[in-house]
């Protein structure tokens, strides 16, 4: 009896030690892959930590410097037929990385590291990628293997990967079974199209996870496990319910991505391009769509710009929406912000949308021209292949990737600010020549807003002593060209009208005059209409000039009808304040 005992704890142990010498083998072809953004996205991210650091938002500074330690998925090694190493993981661990690095990590806690893997395929649609070695190095002659046989539900299986703790990836390895062998998920919330089929587990998933393999116990094989599929995604709201590409897809795209057959480069972009429009026919905001269709360098060339131009243009629902996409992901916020810029040209002021292919021509650089007939003008947009698959890397002038686009703005920027039109208030004083009373002063006090009201006065300084107070109220617009600006106005208003009279201004009632009689002063009460500009410049902010005619129109006059209806025209200078 104890004989058998001790042979069944031997066993046991056995099995313990065998299972867990299996679990670490797998550390050997199972690693984490870190992204090396395009050197545009460091910098971009680089000003916004500078920003929060200044602020004191030190918390906020670190999460950008942990954003861009680009810890961003797991990969496993899979061995070409020709001997070649590669790593497969999913699309979206890698869709934004500039190039890659992958780290393998073993039980004693010592790491093997590989650095500049570049993308050589994808395929977006299912999720997978696949990656080489720098130079075409071979660094691993085994891997692990496909399982050739298709799971079952309630299947045990295994899920290795590098999920985050806190900022940190580390090491996972989780035990779960089927519960959808072959699962279709609705293509998106508003959508009758289903996408898969996937394989439901339950073994444990979290954020890093991503890219790495769903397994089965295999007693074939040197790992002890047998890839069955790649973990690409899990369910929200739900407990334990995660979803891998299975391995005949797996299967399916690797004959593709090394097939050794010529490519039909006009097929592809034909295709791309015909799914790129297919999109655009929603009948809603379709720049997300766009987003997915841009380019890496398209993307990091022209975030900075678009995202300036999108908080100055863009409504409050769209900047809510890219802030969101911004804050879980820094780099697709930044494709959102550029797509928002591409579609925000393509609308026309009515803001609908009819865009139709024009041509499609090959270029010089390997890539093709894409010319779109968007509301009966003409754009051209340029394509590039990336990853295998071509993207939008230029559009009009909406994406060009010309850095002084952003230097202009901000130009631009400091230019208008420099500028001042919208005054609250402006005082002036000039000179100004009333027919038939000579040369006068004149003051102004004018409250702006851009209907204004204020106070003119005028002062005569010739033989005929003019005065005129009044009130008016009025409309102004400014026009603004550049570092110059031009502010026509017109005004209506009541004013006081004094002037010196005489036997030259005085009716004649058959009386006779001495030549040196004199008068006293005639006085009215008129009506004026004016009509000016004024203009002004961002090289002297608030100050303007302004030309003006101004006619008065007496209603209640003096005795003797003194002052009669008259004109004025005016020069002078101000100042605006704000």
């Amino acid at each position: 009896m104890n004989n058998k005992k001790i042979i069944v704890f031997l066993v046991l142990i056995l099995t313990a030690v065998y299972g867990f010498g299996q679990a670490g083998v797998l550390r050997d072809y199972v690693g984490l892959i870190s992204i090396r953004y395009h050197q545009d996205v460091v910098d971009y991210m680089g000003k916004f930590k500078e920003s929060f650091e200044k602020k004191g938002y030190s918390n906020a500074a670190k999460s950008i410097d942990n954003y861009l330690k680009g810890l961003s998925g797991s990969g496993f090694i899979y061995v070409g037929p020709d001997g070649s190493s590669y790593i497969l993981t999913n699309a979206h661990v890698v869709a934004q990385s500039d190039s890659l690095s992958i780290t393998f990590e073993k039980l004693d806690g010592s790491k093997t590291i590989y650095e500049g893997l570049r993308v050589l395929y994808v395929d977006e649609e299912e999720d997978i990628a696949i990656l080489g070695f720098e130079s075409g190095k071979k660094p691993f002659t085994q891997a692990l293997s496909f399982s050739t046989d298709p799971v079952d539900e309630g299947t045990d299986i295994f899920a290795a990967g590098f999920p985050g703790l806190g900022n940190t990836a580390i090491w996972q390895f989780s035990r779960g079974n089927v519960s959808n062998a072959a699962v279709r998920l609705p293509k998106s919330s508003d959508s009758d199209e289903t996408i898969g089929p996937y394989i439901q587990h339950t073994a444990q998933i979290d954020p890093g996870n991503s890219g790495g393999p769903l397994l089965v116990a295999s007693s074939d094989v040197l790992s002890g496990y047998a890839v069955v599929g790649i973990n690409s995604l899990s369910a929200r709201r739900r407990q334990a319910a995660n979803y891998a590409i299975p391995v005949n897809k797996i299967q399916a795209f690797l004959d593709a991505a090394l097939s050794q057959e010529p490519v039909n480069e006009r097929g592809l972009i034909a295709k791309k391009v015909d799914d790129f429009l297919g999109g655009l026919k929603a009948n809603k905001a379709v720049y997300d769509h766009i987003a997915k269709f841009l380019s890496n360098s398209g993307t990091a060339s022209n975030a900075e710009y678009a995202i300036s131009e999108l908080l100055d243009k863009a409504p409050r629902t769209v900047l809510e929406d890219v802030d969101s996409t911004f804050i879980n992901d820094p780099v697709s916020g930044m494709a959102a912000a550029v797509a928002w810029n591409i579609e925000n040209s393509m609308r026309s002021k009515s803001g609908s949308l009819k865009i139709a292919l024009d041509s499609i021509t090959s270029n010089d650089m390997g890539g093709f021209y894409v010319d779109f007939n968007v509301n009966d003008a003409i754009v051209r947009s340029e394509w590039i292949k990336e990853y295998g698959v071509y993207r939008m890397d230029k559009y009009g002038e909406s994406i060009t990737g010309d850095k002084s686009l952003l230097a202009d703005k901000e130009k631009k920027k400091e230019q208008d600010k420099a500028l001042k039109t919208d005054f609250s208030a402006t005082i002036g004083a000039g000179y100004a020549y009333v027919l038939d009373y000579g040369s006068a002063l004149h003051a102004s006090l004018q409250f702006m807003s851009p209907f204004y009201s204020g106070f003119d006065l005028y002062y005569g300084f010739g033989e005929k002593e003019y005065f005129q107070f009044g009130m008016n109220i009025g409309y102004a617009h400014a026009i603004r060209l550049g570092t110059f600006a031009l502010i026509p106005y017109g005004d209506l208003g009541l004013a006081y009208v004094s002037s010196k009279a005489s036997k030259a201004t005085l009716p004649s009632k058959g009386l006779w005059y001495d030549d040196d009689l004199d008068t006293g002063f005639g006085f009215g009460v008129a009506f004026n209409l004016r009509a000016g500009m004024m203009f002004t410049s961002a090289k002297v902010p608030g100050l303007f000039g302004r030309l003006f005619y101004q006619h008065n129109l007496p209603f209640i006059k003096d005795k003797n009808n003194a002052i009669k209806g008259h004109g004025i025209i005016g020069i002078g200078i101000g100042y605006g304040f704000h």
